[in-house]
């Protein structure tokens, strides 16, 4: 009787044994899962923030790309305009310096015009006197 005690014994201890073991085995996976769990949302974590970096570090460049872009094409339209402007200039110049050409000419023909009305009355005068001593001359 005694073995059967045993062996009642022995199969209570392994039955306990087993459910022991079980829910230990059970709760060692469950903290197991539960830490990888934890693992995997920490590195989900990680990757977010540095894709939300990575990006905010992209903005920053397209945002200094598009600046120097911004400045480089303010800095042409400015080279431009200064050229434009020079060249502007120098059109005033010839034209201010063909005006002076033509204002010269203008004086000049305006002299001579002068000169011409100043001989043609003194040779009217002399047209007049040579009339006169030739009258005078019929006359004596």
């Amino acid at each position: 009787m005694q073995l059967v005690y045993t062996i009642i014994a022995v199969a209570v201890a392994t039955v306990v044994g087993s459910i022991v073991t079980n829910k230990v085995t059970i709760s060692k996976l469950k903290n197991d899962a539960d830490s990888k769990l934890g693992n995997a949302e920490v590195k989900a974590r990680e990757i977010i923030d540095d894709a939300i970096k990575t990006a905010e570090a992209t903005k920053k460049e397209s945002l200094l790309e598009v600046k120097e872009e911004s400045i480089k094409a303010k800095n042409e339209l400015e080279k431009e305009t200064k050229e434009r402007r020079a060249e502007l200039q120098r059109y005033e110049k010839r034209v201010l310096s063909k005006e002076e050409v033509l204002d010269k000419r203008e004086s000049a023909i305006e002299q001579r015009e002068n000169h011409f009305v100043t001989r043609e009355e003194q040779m009217r005068q002399r047209e007049a006197k040579v009339e006169e001593l030739s009258k005078q001359r019929v006359q004596e």
